[in-house]
C-alpha cells in the first residue's frame, strides 16, 4: 500500500499497471535512467521528456515518469503533459534546469523547469525533486540539441571565442553550455600561426585550477595544443574537454604574444552527470 512519505514500497495504479513509484531502497543511490530530454514539436518553447526513473536528490524515494511528457517553458507550471513547466516568472534567454518532481501525498510525478539549479520553487504539495537535465534559451528560442545519456550535443556548434593575438596572459572564455552547474564542455579548438618560426602552445584549463604558463610539463593540469611553425601559415585543431565553472567559463592561455597567432573555440556540447555522482 502507498505510504505518505514515500519511504516504503509504493505503487500507484494507472490504467491497470502499478509502476509509478518505489522506495529508494530498491534502487542504488543517485540512480537515474531514461528521462531523456528532446526539443518538442514547438521547438521554440517545448521540451519532450521520455519515460524513466530517478531517485530524488535526498535519496529517499524513487520517482517514475510512466508516460512521455511534453512541457512548455513559456507557461507557468501546470500538472500534466502539454502544460507549462515554469516554476516562477516569465521565460527569457537563460539556462533552464528540468526537474522531476513528486507529491508525497498522492505519489503524482511531473516535470518542472526553473532558473535554479539547486532550489526550484516547488508547486504546492510537491516536495521531492531531482534535476534531470538543463537546456539553454538564446535569441528567444530553445537551442536545438540531442541528448545521449549524460552527453548533450548542439545541433549546430557555436563559435564562442575567436582570439587574434590574445597575448600570453590568461583569458576567460564563456562557452555556450548551461550555467548554474559544472559541466564538462566539449569544444573544437584550432590554433593557427603564420610566418613565424617559433613554437606556440595553447593551454585550456578549468578556472578552479591555478593559472600557469603553458609549457609541456603542465599537460596534466589542462589540455595542451602545441605547434611549431615555419615560414608558411599553419594550423592545428582538435577536440578538447574542460570542466566549466557555474558561469559556463573556462581559461585559455598562450605561451607567447604575436600578431599572426589565432585561437578559436567552438562549443559542440557538454557532459552533465545530473547528480549521478552525488
Amino acid at each position: 500500500l502507498p505510504t505518505a512519505d514515500g519511504s516504503a514500497n509504493q505503487a500507484l495504479i494507472t490504467n491497470g499497471s502499478a509502476t509509478l513509484s518505489f522506495a529508494a531502497t530498491t534502487l542504488p543511490r543517485s540512480y537515474l535512467a531514461g528521462l531523456k530530454l528532446a526539443n518538442g514539436t514547438d521547438a521554440t518553447n517545448d521540451i519532450d521528456i521520455a519515460v524513466g526513473q530517478a531517485v530524488d536528490d535526498g535519496n529517499v524515494v524513487a520517482m517514475s515518469l510512466a508516460a512521455a511528457t511534453t512541457k512548455q517553458t513559456d507557461a507557468a507550471w501546470v500538472v500534466g503533459t502539454n502544460q507549462g513547466c515554469l516554476d516562477t516568472g516569465a521565460v527569457g534567454n537563460n539556462t533552464y534546469h528540468f526537474w522531476l518532481i513528486r507529491r508525497t501525498d498522492t505519489g503524482v510525478v511531473d516535470v518542472l523547469c526553473s532558473l535554479s539549479a539547486t532550489a526550484p520553487t516547488m508547486p504546492t504539495s510537491y516536495s521531492q525533486k531531482r534535476r534531470i537535465g538543463s537546456i539553454v534559451r538564446s535569441g528567444g528560442t530553445i537551442l536545438a540539441f540531442t541528448q545521449d545519456g549524460n552527453y548533450f550535443v548542439w545541433t549546430v556548434a557555436t563559435l564562442d571565442s575567436n582570439q587574434t593575438d590574445p597575448g600570453a596572459s590568461a583569458v576567460t572564455v564563456t562557452l555556450t553550455v548551461p550555467t548554474g552547474i559544472n559541466v564538462q564542455a566539449v569544444m573544437n579548438v584550432q590554433l593557427q600561426r603564420g610566418g613565424v618560426s617559433a613554437t606556440v602552445i595553447a593551454l585550456l584549463t578549468d578556472l578552479a585550477m591555478t593559472d600557469v604558463a603553458p609549457v609541456t610539463l603542465t599537460a596534466t593540469q589542462g589540455q595542451l595544443m602545441q605547434m611549431s611553425d615555419g615560414s608558411t601559415t599553419k594550423g592545428q585543431s582538435g577536440q578538447v574537454t574542460i570542466r566549466t565553472n557555474t558561469s559556463a567559463q573556462i581559461r585559455s592561455r598562450l605561451s607567447l604574444s604575436e600578431a599572426s597567432t589565432r585561437l578559436t573555440i567552438a562549443t559542440q556540447g557538454w557532459y552533465d552527470t545530473r547528480g549521478r555522482n552525488d
